[in-house]
């Protein structure tokens, strides 16, 4: 499994970077999509490239977040146990979860 990334982290932990905000905002459709968006971050003051890496970091880990909401991870014990065989860490991922669910 990938590690997350720094800021990814960071969301999980409850705070929000504005270059996560950035990335929320593309996946929205905020920036546009191809080179548009790419001038319009950096005319933002964005480095696309990190942002790019935070909205492909975000939409993998929300999809493992949103099968455990489906159900195919199992419940309590079993979800911990099926997360740490994918490689994910329990707590990181359930974090997600609940912040999806609010």
């Amino acid at each position: 499994m990938e590690k997350l990334n720094d800021e990814v982290l960071e969301e999980v932990a409850g705070g929000m970077t504005a270059n996560l905000k950035a990335a929320y905002a593309c996946i929205n459709g905020n920036y546009g999509n191809g080179e548009a968006r790419v001038n319009a971050l950096r005319r933002a003051g964005f480095d696309p490239d990190v942002v790019q890496g935070l909205v492909n970091d975000l939409l993998k880990y929300e999809k493992v977040a949103k099968d455990v909401i489906d159900g195919k991870y199992g419940n309590g014990e079993a979800r911990k146990a099926a997360l740490a065989r994918a490689g994910y860490d329990y707590n990181k991922i359930q974090n997600l979860v609940n912040n999806m669910l609010l």
